[in-house]
């Protein structure tokens, strides 16, 4: 019993492609109305513990929840 052992190797033109570029979604600002009272109050509370050194748990939450927070702390200029 003879075994035909070969290493199979991708051709050149698949090896030499260049990656593609994923397209970036930009998405209108959220309008301060449209902030949750928890997250202006969230934000709040980070950017005190940042300016003082503290870290900070942030809990699990909705991408939409984070969106408003980040949103926030940028109005509050505590991250840009």
């Amino acid at each position: 019993m003879k075994i035909d052992a070969r290493i199979i190797a991708p051709t050149a033109s698949f090896v030499k492609q260049t990656p593609k570029k994923q397209q970036r979604i930009n998405h209108p600002a959220i309008a301060v109305d449209e902030i949750s009272l928890s997250s202006k109050a969230r934000a709040r509370h980070i950017a005190k513990c940042q300016s003082k050194k503290r870290s900070v748990r942030v809990p699990a939450m909705l991408i939409s929840e984070l969106g408003q927070l980040l949103r926030t702390l940028e109005l509050k200029r505590a991250y840009a």
